[in-house]
Protein backbone atom coordinates (compact mmCIF):
# COMPACT_ATOMS: atom_id res chain seq x y z
CA UNK A 1 0.00 0.00 0.00
CA UNK A 2 2.82 2.22 1.14
CA UNK A 3 4.57 1.49 -2.43
CA UNK A 4 1.70 2.35 -4.47
CA UNK A 5 1.17 5.38 -2.46
CA UNK A 6 4.93 6.70 -3.44
CA UNK A 7 4.33 5.90 -6.67
CA UNK A 8 1.16 7.77 -6.83
CA UNK A 9 2.44 10.98 -5.64
CA UNK A 10 5.59 10.45 -7.72
CA UNK A 11 4.03 10.39 -10.53
CA UNK A 12 1.64 13.48 -9.59
CA UNK A 13 4.94 15.53 -8.55
CA UNK A 14 6.00 14.53 -12.34
CA UNK A 15 2.89 15.30 -14.00
CA UNK A 16 2.56 18.88 -11.25
CA UNK A 17 5.99 19.70 -12.82
CA UNK A 18 6.41 19.05 -16.16
CA UNK A 19 5.89 22.16 -18.20
CA UNK A 20 4.83 21.86 -21.50
CA UNK A 21 7.21 24.01 -23.41
CA UNK A 22 9.83 26.75 -22.72
CA UNK A 23 9.90 29.69 -25.05
CA UNK A 24 13.08 32.09 -24.18
CA UNK A 25 13.47 31.95 -20.52
CA UNK A 26 10.34 31.60 -19.62
CA UNK A 27 8.08 28.17 -19.22
CA UNK A 28 4.72 27.46 -20.12
CA UNK A 29 1.65 25.53 -19.55
CA UNK A 30 -0.88 24.71 -22.23
CA UNK A 31 -4.43 25.01 -20.55
CA UNK A 32 -6.89 24.96 -23.55
CA UNK A 33 -5.97 23.76 -27.48
CA UNK A 34 -9.05 24.51 -28.49
CA UNK A 35 -8.67 27.78 -27.66
CA UNK A 36 -4.87 27.81 -28.04
CA UNK A 37 -4.26 29.54 -24.53
CA UNK A 38 -1.48 29.07 -22.16
CA UNK A 39 -0.01 30.04 -18.80
CA UNK A 40 3.37 30.87 -17.71
CA UNK A 41 4.73 28.23 -15.20
CA UNK A 42 7.44 28.30 -12.62
CA UNK A 43 10.89 27.43 -13.90
CA UNK A 44 12.89 23.63 -13.69
CA UNK A 45 10.95 21.22 -11.51
CA UNK A 46 10.20 22.83 -8.47
CA UNK A 47 9.11 25.98 -7.61
CA UNK A 48 10.90 26.68 -4.63
CA UNK A 49 13.98 25.49 -5.47
CA UNK A 50 14.24 26.54 -8.88
CA UNK A 51 13.36 30.40 -9.16
CA UNK A 52 13.06 32.91 -11.96
CA UNK A 53 16.46 34.75 -11.56
CA UNK A 54 16.19 37.16 -14.26
CA UNK A 55 15.91 40.77 -13.27
CA UNK A 56 13.18 41.97 -15.79
CA UNK A 57 10.55 40.11 -17.01
CA UNK A 58 7.75 40.91 -20.06
CA UNK A 59 5.58 38.55 -20.72
CA UNK A 60 4.23 38.45 -24.34
CA UNK A 61 0.83 38.11 -25.38
CA UNK A 62 1.46 35.55 -27.81
CA UNK A 63 3.90 32.63 -27.82
CA UNK A 64 4.71 30.64 -31.13
CA UNK A 65 5.59 26.91 -30.99
CA UNK A 66 5.89 24.03 -33.16
CA UNK A 67 2.61 23.25 -32.51
CA UNK A 68 1.34 26.73 -33.02
CA UNK A 69 0.50 29.72 -31.45
CA UNK A 70 -0.83 30.11 -28.18
CA UNK A 71 -2.41 33.22 -26.50
CA UNK A 72 -1.09 34.04 -22.61
CA UNK A 73 -3.88 34.50 -20.06
CA UNK A 74 -2.80 33.36 -16.86
CA UNK A 75 0.15 33.56 -14.38
CA UNK A 76 0.27 30.20 -12.93
CA UNK A 77 0.62 29.04 -9.14
CA UNK A 78 3.89 29.73 -7.96
CA UNK A 79 5.23 30.60 -11.23
CA UNK A 80 7.55 33.86 -9.77
CA UNK A 81 7.49 32.18 -6.07
CA UNK A 82 10.78 33.81 -4.60
CA UNK A 83 12.06 35.31 -7.78
CA UNK A 84 15.08 37.78 -8.13
CA UNK A 85 12.76 39.92 -10.59
CA UNK A 86 12.83 43.49 -10.11
CA UNK A 87 10.50 44.39 -12.92
CA UNK A 88 7.31 42.51 -14.65
CA UNK A 89 5.55 43.70 -17.91
CA UNK A 90 2.31 41.60 -17.88
CA UNK A 91 0.47 40.72 -21.31
CA UNK A 92 -3.11 42.56 -22.13
CA UNK A 93 -4.25 39.00 -23.00
CA UNK A 94 -4.02 38.66 -19.19
CA UNK A 95 -6.99 37.34 -17.20
CA UNK A 96 -5.69 35.91 -14.01
CA UNK A 97 -2.62 35.74 -11.80
CA UNK A 98 -2.66 32.51 -10.10
CA UNK A 99 -2.03 31.68 -6.60
CA UNK A 100 1.10 32.39 -4.84
CA UNK A 101 2.19 33.29 -8.24
CA UNK A 102 5.12 36.59 -7.28
CA UNK A 103 4.77 35.39 -3.54
CA UNK A 104 8.06 36.82 -1.79
CA UNK A 105 9.43 38.28 -4.83
CA UNK A 106 11.17 40.55 -2.51
CA UNK A 107 12.84 43.22 -5.13
CA UNK A 108 9.74 43.74 -7.00
CA UNK A 109 9.04 47.40 -6.45
CA UNK A 110 5.48 47.77 -8.71
CA UNK A 111 3.08 46.22 -10.63
CA UNK A 112 0.66 47.36 -13.28
CA UNK A 113 -1.95 44.97 -13.71
CA UNK A 114 -3.39 45.20 -17.01
CA UNK A 115 -6.88 45.94 -18.04
CA UNK A 116 -8.90 42.81 -19.12
CA UNK A 117 -7.20 41.13 -16.50
CA UNK A 118 -10.47 39.45 -14.11
CA UNK A 119 -9.06 37.40 -11.21
CA UNK A 120 -6.18 37.88 -8.66
CA UNK A 121 -6.02 34.38 -6.90
CA UNK A 122 -5.51 33.67 -2.91
CA UNK A 123 -1.39 35.02 -1.96
CA UNK A 124 -0.89 36.27 -5.59
CA UNK A 125 1.52 38.88 -4.53
CA UNK A 126 2.16 37.49 -0.45
CA UNK A 127 5.23 38.85 1.21
CA UNK A 128 6.54 40.95 -1.53
CA UNK A 129 8.21 43.16 1.08
CA UNK A 130 9.31 45.57 -1.72
CA UNK A 131 6.19 46.38 -3.36
CA UNK A 132 5.56 50.01 -3.00
CA UNK A 133 3.21 50.35 -6.06
CA UNK A 134 0.34 48.48 -7.50
CA UNK A 135 -2.58 49.41 -10.18
CA UNK A 136 -5.21 47.39 -10.15
CA UNK A 137 -7.49 47.91 -13.26
CA UNK A 138 -11.52 47.75 -13.22
CA UNK A 139 -11.93 44.92 -14.99
CA UNK A 140 -10.79 42.58 -11.75
CA UNK A 141 -13.76 41.67 -10.05
CA UNK A 142 -12.12 39.21 -7.69
CA UNK A 143 -8.75 39.78 -5.32
CA UNK A 144 -8.30 36.58 -3.13
CA UNK A 145 -7.45 36.15 0.57
CA UNK A 146 -4.16 37.35 1.65
CA UNK A 147 -3.19 38.20 -1.94
CA UNK A 148 -1.12 41.77 -0.86
CA UNK A 149 -0.17 40.38 2.79
CA UNK A 150 2.79 41.27 3.98
CA UNK A 151 3.69 44.06 1.55
CA UNK A 152 5.16 45.88 4.04
CA UNK A 153 5.94 48.57 1.69
CA UNK A 154 2.66 49.34 -0.28
CA UNK A 155 1.24 52.51 1.04
CA UNK A 156 -2.08 53.16 -1.36
CA UNK A 157 -4.32 51.23 -2.34
CA UNK A 158 -7.65 51.52 -4.87
CA UNK A 159 -10.17 48.65 -5.09
CA UNK A 160 -11.91 48.51 -8.90
CA UNK A 161 -15.95 48.52 -8.72
CA UNK A 162 -16.30 44.76 -9.10
CA UNK A 163 -14.59 43.93 -6.14
CA UNK A 164 -17.64 43.48 -3.57
CA UNK A 165 -15.73 41.58 -0.82
CA UNK A 166 -12.41 42.55 0.80
CA UNK A 167 -11.27 38.80 1.78
CA UNK A 168 -9.72 37.24 4.72
CA UNK A 169 -6.18 39.25 5.38
CA UNK A 170 -5.99 40.74 1.72
CA UNK A 171 -3.61 43.53 3.11
CA UNK A 172 -2.91 41.98 6.48
CA UNK A 173 0.30 43.56 7.56
CA UNK A 174 0.80 46.15 5.23
CA UNK A 175 3.19 48.07 7.53
CA UNK A 176 3.17 51.58 5.17
CA UNK A 177 -0.36 51.14 4.23
CA UNK A 178 -1.62 54.87 4.69
CA UNK A 179 -4.87 54.86 2.45
CA UNK A 180 -7.23 52.79 1.03
CA UNK A 181 -10.20 53.73 -1.15
CA UNK A 182 -13.77 51.27 -0.84
CA UNK A 183 -16.80 52.51 -3.51
CA UNK A 184 -20.12 51.61 -1.99
CA UNK A 185 -20.78 48.37 -3.67
CA UNK A 186 -17.95 46.60 -1.25
CA UNK A 187 -20.32 44.57 1.48
CA UNK A 188 -17.67 42.58 3.01
CA UNK A 189 -14.49 43.30 5.37
CA UNK A 190 -12.93 39.68 5.92
CA UNK A 191 -10.85 38.22 8.66
CA UNK A 192 -7.86 40.13 9.44
CA UNK A 193 -8.26 42.46 6.18
CA UNK A 194 -6.51 45.04 7.60
CA UNK A 195 -4.76 43.50 10.54
CA UNK A 196 -1.34 44.77 11.65
CA UNK A 197 -1.86 48.25 8.93
CA UNK A 198 0.25 49.98 11.85
CA UNK A 199 0.32 53.36 9.69
CA UNK A 200 -3.94 53.38 8.78
CA UNK A 201 -4.90 56.95 10.66
CA UNK A 202 -8.53 56.20 8.78
CA UNK A 203 -10.71 54.54 6.31
CA UNK A 204 -14.11 55.65 5.45
CA UNK A 205 -16.51 52.53 5.32
CA UNK A 206 -19.42 52.89 2.88
CA UNK A 207 -22.48 52.09 3.85
CA UNK A 208 -23.05 49.25 0.81
CA UNK A 209 -21.07 46.86 3.73
CA UNK A 210 -22.80 44.86 5.61
CA UNK A 211 -20.50 42.53 7.61
CA UNK A 212 -16.91 43.54 9.19
CA UNK A 213 -15.59 40.19 10.22
CA UNK A 214 -12.96 39.47 13.51
CA UNK A 215 -10.17 41.25 13.63
CA UNK A 216 -10.48 43.01 10.49
CA UNK A 217 -8.56 46.25 12.09
CA UNK A 218 -6.31 43.97 14.84
CA UNK A 219 -3.29 46.32 15.67
CA UNK A 220 -3.84 49.07 13.44
CA UNK A 221 -2.08 51.03 16.12
CA UNK A 222 -2.31 54.15 13.90
CA UNK A 223 -6.18 54.77 13.77
CA UNK A 224 -8.10 57.19 14.79
CA UNK A 225 -11.89 57.21 14.18
CA UNK A 226 -14.21 54.63 12.57
CA UNK A 227 -17.95 55.31 11.35
CA UNK A 228 -19.44 51.58 11.31
CA UNK A 229 -22.06 51.13 8.41
CA UNK A 230 -25.60 51.32 8.95
CA UNK A 231 -26.59 47.48 7.96
CA UNK A 232 -23.81 46.04 10.13
CA UNK A 233 -25.41 44.03 12.80
CA UNK A 234 -22.15 43.18 15.04
CA UNK A 235 -18.91 44.63 16.29
CA UNK A 236 -16.88 41.24 15.72
CA UNK A 237 -14.58 39.78 17.87
CA UNK A 238 -10.84 41.62 17.83
CA UNK A 239 -12.22 44.09 15.32
CA UNK A 240 -10.36 47.08 17.00
CA UNK A 241 -8.07 45.23 19.42
CA UNK A 242 -4.92 47.10 19.66
CA UNK A 243 -5.73 50.08 18.07
CA UNK A 244 -4.27 52.22 20.65
CA UNK A 245 -5.00 55.47 19.08
CA UNK A 246 -8.33 55.15 18.32
CA UNK A 247 -10.10 58.00 20.00
CA UNK A 248 -14.08 57.73 18.53
CA UNK A 249 -15.88 54.84 17.41
CA UNK A 250 -19.45 55.51 15.61
CA UNK A 251 -22.21 53.11 15.97
CA UNK A 252 -25.37 52.71 14.83
CA UNK A 253 -28.54 51.60 15.92
CA UNK A 254 -28.80 47.86 14.98
CA UNK A 255 -25.65 46.62 15.87
CA UNK A 256 -26.53 43.80 19.00
CA UNK A 257 -23.05 42.62 19.91
CA UNK A 258 -20.16 43.41 21.07
CA UNK A 259 -17.58 40.42 20.44
CA UNK A 260 -15.26 39.10 22.17
CA UNK A 261 -12.12 41.60 22.58
CA UNK A 262 -13.42 43.73 20.23
CA UNK A 263 -11.65 46.77 22.13
CA UNK A 264 -9.50 45.28 24.15
CA UNK A 265 -6.26 47.70 24.29
CA UNK A 266 -7.91 50.92 23.05
CA UNK A 267 -5.78 52.87 25.03
CA UNK A 268 -7.17 56.36 23.59
CA UNK A 269 -11.04 55.31 23.93
CA UNK A 270 -12.55 57.31 26.44
CA UNK A 271 -16.14 57.71 25.97
CA UNK A 272 -18.29 55.05 24.30
CA UNK A 273 -22.01 55.15 23.19
CA UNK A 274 -23.22 51.96 22.98
CA UNK A 275 -26.58 52.15 20.85
CA UNK A 276 -29.84 51.17 22.50
CA UNK A 277 -29.82 47.78 20.25
CA UNK A 278 -26.92 46.06 22.58
CA UNK A 279 -28.01 43.18 23.85
CA UNK A 280 -24.21 41.76 24.72
CA UNK A 281 -21.05 43.17 25.22
CA UNK A 282 -18.17 40.07 24.84
CA UNK A 283 -15.39 38.67 26.48
CA UNK A 284 -12.69 41.18 27.48
CA UNK A 285 -14.57 43.41 25.08
CA UNK A 286 -13.25 46.51 26.33
CA UNK A 287 -10.48 45.15 28.04
CA UNK A 288 -7.26 47.08 29.12
CA UNK A 289 -8.80 50.74 27.89
CA UNK A 290 -7.01 52.45 30.39
CA UNK A 291 -8.24 55.79 29.86
CA UNK A 292 -12.34 54.94 29.50
CA UNK A 293 -14.09 57.01 31.70
CA UNK A 294 -17.49 56.39 30.59
CA UNK A 295 -19.45 53.73 29.29
CA UNK A 296 -23.35 53.88 29.48
CA UNK A 297 -25.06 50.78 28.81
CA UNK A 298 -28.25 51.09 26.87
CA UNK A 299 -31.83 49.93 28.41
CA UNK A 300 -32.12 46.73 26.58
CA UNK A 301 -28.50 45.11 27.28
CA UNK A 302 -28.58 41.63 28.79
CA UNK A 303 -25.11 39.96 29.43
CA UNK A 304 -22.01 41.56 30.47
CA UNK A 305 -19.62 38.63 29.76
CA UNK A 306 -16.42 37.85 31.39
CA UNK A 307 -13.64 40.80 31.31
CA UNK A 308 -16.12 43.08 29.30
CA UNK A 309 -14.19 46.09 31.12
CA UNK A 310 -11.37 44.20 32.90
CA UNK A 311 -8.65 46.69 33.90
CA UNK A 312 -10.27 49.60 32.90
CA UNK A 313 -8.68 51.62 35.39
CA UNK A 314 -10.15 55.42 34.88
CA UNK A 315 -13.75 53.85 34.66
CA UNK A 316 -16.03 55.50 37.27
CA UNK A 317 -19.18 53.44 37.53
CA UNK A 318 -21.36 50.85 35.87
CA UNK A 319 -24.77 51.06 36.57
CA UNK A 320 -26.53 48.20 35.16
CA UNK A 321 -30.15 49.16 33.65
CA UNK A 322 -32.70 46.56 34.72
CA UNK A 323 -33.09 43.79 32.20
CA UNK A 324 -29.33 42.44 32.89
CA UNK A 325 -28.82 39.13 33.12
CA UNK A 326 -25.01 38.26 33.73
CA UNK A 327 -22.53 40.15 35.20
CA UNK A 328 -19.77 37.34 34.35
CA UNK A 329 -16.48 36.83 35.45
CA UNK A 330 -13.84 39.54 36.32
CA UNK A 331 -16.27 41.88 34.30
CA UNK A 332 -14.65 45.03 36.11
CA UNK A 333 -11.70 43.36 37.67
CA UNK A 334 -8.82 46.08 38.42
CA UNK A 335 -11.35 48.71 37.59
CA UNK A 336 -8.87 50.84 40.08
CA UNK A 337 -11.33 53.86 39.83
CA UNK A 338 -14.60 52.59 39.64
CA UNK A 339 -16.72 54.54 42.44
CA UNK A 340 -20.18 53.01 42.43
CA UNK A 341 -22.24 50.15 40.59
CA UNK A 342 -25.86 49.16 40.36
CA UNK A 343 -26.94 45.71 40.59
CA UNK A 344 -30.39 45.18 39.03
CA UNK A 345 -33.35 43.26 40.36
CA UNK A 346 -33.41 41.12 36.72
CA UNK A 347 -29.60 40.05 37.36
CA UNK A 348 -29.42 36.03 37.94
CA UNK A 349 -25.36 35.84 37.86
CA UNK A 350 -23.00 37.90 39.59
CA UNK A 351 -19.11 35.60 38.37
CA UNK A 352 -16.06 35.21 40.09
CA UNK A 353 -14.18 38.37 40.59
CA UNK A 354 -16.61 40.21 39.13
CA UNK A 355 -15.37 43.62 40.90
CA UNK A 356 -12.31 42.18 42.18
CA UNK A 357 -9.56 44.67 42.30
CA UNK A 358 -11.77 47.81 42.73
CA UNK A 359 -10.48 49.59 45.52
CA UNK A 360 -12.57 52.38 45.04
CA UNK A 361 -15.66 50.25 45.28
CA UNK A 362 -17.52 52.16 47.93
CA UNK A 363 -21.30 52.10 46.87
CA UNK A 364 -22.89 48.79 46.04
CA UNK A 365 -26.47 48.96 44.87
CA UNK A 366 -28.27 45.89 44.67
CA UNK A 367 -31.33 45.71 43.44
CA UNK A 368 -32.52 41.93 44.13
CA UNK A 369 -34.73 41.01 47.26
CA UNK A 370 -33.36 37.77 47.69
CA UNK A 371 -29.19 38.14 47.42
CA UNK A 372 -27.74 36.27 44.67
CA UNK A 373 -25.27 33.65 44.78
CA UNK A 374 -21.28 35.25 45.12
CA UNK A 375 -17.97 34.50 46.03
CA UNK A 376 -15.31 35.68 48.49
CA UNK A 377 -13.54 37.37 45.39
CA UNK A 378 -16.37 38.75 43.86
CA UNK A 379 -15.73 42.06 45.35
CA UNK A 380 -12.65 43.17 47.17
CA UNK A 381 -13.46 46.43 49.18
CA UNK A 382 -15.91 44.54 51.34
CA UNK A 383 -14.68 46.40 54.62
CA UNK A 384 -14.47 50.07 53.05
CA UNK A 385 -17.64 49.62 51.16
CA UNK A 386 -21.33 50.39 51.84
CA UNK A 387 -24.43 47.93 50.33
CA UNK A 388 -27.17 49.61 49.52
CA UNK A 389 -30.32 46.77 49.67
CA UNK A 390 -34.22 46.99 48.62
CA UNK A 391 -36.29 48.18 51.91
CA UNK A 392 -36.80 45.39 54.68
CA UNK A 393 -33.92 43.03 53.14
CA UNK A 394 -31.03 43.85 55.00
CA UNK A 395 -31.71 40.88 57.45
CA UNK A 396 -31.86 38.65 53.94
CA UNK A 397 -28.24 40.21 53.31
CA UNK A 398 -26.78 39.83 56.47
CA UNK A 399 -27.63 35.94 56.17
CA UNK A 400 -26.38 35.91 52.60
CA UNK A 401 -22.44 34.52 52.44
CA UNK A 402 -19.87 36.92 51.88
CA UNK A 403 -22.76 39.89 51.27
CA UNK A 404 -22.48 40.11 55.43
CA UNK A 405 -18.84 41.06 54.84
CA UNK A 406 -20.31 44.44 53.69
CA UNK A 407 -18.99 47.61 56.30
CA UNK A 408 -21.96 48.84 55.97
CA UNK A 409 -25.78 47.65 54.89
CA UNK A 410 -28.61 50.13 54.11
CA UNK A 411 -32.01 49.26 53.00
CA UNK A 412 -31.86 52.26 50.43
CA UNK A 413 -31.74 51.00 47.43
CA UNK A 414 -32.92 52.55 44.29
Amino acid sequence: MKRLLFLLFFAFAIAASASDFKSGYLCYNILSEKDSTCEVTYNGKDYYHDPYTVDSVVVPMYVKTDKGTYRVVRIGNYAFNDATIRSITLPYSLKEIGEWAFCSCLALPEVMIPEGTVTISDNAFYGCAGLQEVVIPQSVTSIGVSAFQGCSMLETVKIPLGVTIIEDGLFGDCASLKTVLLHNKVKIIGTGSFAGCIKLKSISLPESITSIEDGAFYHCEALQKVSVPSKVKMISNEMFYGCKLLSEIIMPQGIDTIGDKAFGYCQSLTRVRLPESIVRIGCYAFAYCENLVDVPLPAGIRIIDDGAFGNCEALLQAIHPNGVDVIGDFAYSGCTQLKSTRLPESVETIGTAAFDNCPALVNVISMTEKPKAITRHTFSNYAKATLHVPFNCKKKYLLGKYWKDFAKIVEDAR
